[in-house]
């Protein structure tokens, strides 16, 4: 629990540091929307792309946890699928809440995870991370352009629109190009790669702070119930699937508990910057983030100790 805690402080740090700058006016409102511009074409997909280039892939069991997170994924993705209509009707979620509870359930802060297992576990199993980013992340980032294409949008676009938008995304071309270039063994000239590392590793940090300036606090306390909905999605429900699918594919031990990681932390920082350029709901993805944070420790611990108490890990 210690270790999970520590590896979210600093995130929670960056967040708050973020909603002071907001809030004391040191950066005037209207200038925040440079640096999300900026970070949506530049830092996060140099990140992105970084991590995907530099993931050791070799002696990890990659084709069962593969199958096993990516059946997990598309499975939850059917879930919200059918949920829509309910969530409309019953509820009266509009369309663009709707793009940011499916964010918020799908999505998954990477980053976070790769501090978790480095610390729960050491440099040894980054590895296991790395297999889960190459299958996790081109695959979600695929679905929600496509979801935030169709249903961000105030009326349906074609599916020649939808598929422009697939294409051209940033963060969809880095995570292609990034495992492309992995898996091909093509060399980067080094001042090239460190050109890319060190624009990456500005994406994060302004990605919390953005989500920081975002946050309002009448949306995140009280929570509104369409938080709750993504909170229960994320925390409990792709865990459950994940663990299922893993169980599946034959997999146990450290493999088992990275999967746990990567499923039940809180969903990526740079949500709230996609809900902007897209047209989603960017204040309830802020307060999803902000409530999903603290209560991943809490899944993650209890998820681990359940597959542990059955014998799995």
């Amino acid at each position: 629990m210690y270790v999970i805690i520590e590896a979210i402080i600093p995130t929670f740090f960056l967040v708050g540091l973020g909603l002071y700058i907001r809030r004391s006016g040191l950066v005037p409102e209207e200038q925040w929307s440079g640096l999300e511009t900026i970070s949506y074409w530049l830092f996060f997909p140099a990140l992105i792309f970084n991590s995907l280039f530099k993931a050791d892939l070799r002696n990890v069991p990659l084709g069962d946890m593969t199958f096993a997170l990516v059946a997990a994924i598309l499975c939850m993705a059917a879930v919200m699928l059918a949920l829509y209509p309910v969530l409309r009707s019953v509820f009266s979620v509009d369309n663009p809440s709707y793009t940011s509870i499916y964010q918020g359930v799908l999505r998954w802060n990477g980053f976070m995870a790769l501090a978790i297992v480095q610390k729960a576990y050491g440099d040894d199993a980054m590895a296991l991370v790395a297999v889960a980013m190459a299958s996790m992340i081109p695959l979600i980032n695929i679905i929600i352009v496509g979801i935030m294409a169709v249903f961000g949008a105030n009326s349906r676009p074609s599916f020649g629109n939808v598929l422009l938008n697939i294409i051209k995304n940033p963060f969809i071309i880095a995570s292609l190009v990034g495992l492309t270039i992995n898996l091909s063994g093509i060399h980067i000239w080094d001042p090239i790669a460190s050109t890319v590392e060190i624009t990456g590793r500005a994406g994060l940090a302004c990605a919390l702070l953005i989500v920081g300036a975002g946050i309002r606090l009448k949306h995140a306390f009280p929570p509104v119930r369409e938080v709750w909905f993504a909170c229960i999605l994320r925390l409990v429900g792709m865990p459950a699937m994940a663990i299922g699918f893993a169980i599946l594919f034959g997999l146990g031990g450290q493999p088992l508990e990275v999967i746990i990681i990567s499923t039940a932390v809180p969903t990526a920082m740079n949500s709230y910057v996609l809900a902007k350029k897209m047209g989603g709901n960017a204040p309830l993805i802020a307060a999803i983030v902000t409530w999903q944070t603290p209560l991943s420790a809490l899944s993650i611990t209890f998820w681990l100790a359940f597959v542990r108490m059955l014998g799995l890990s």
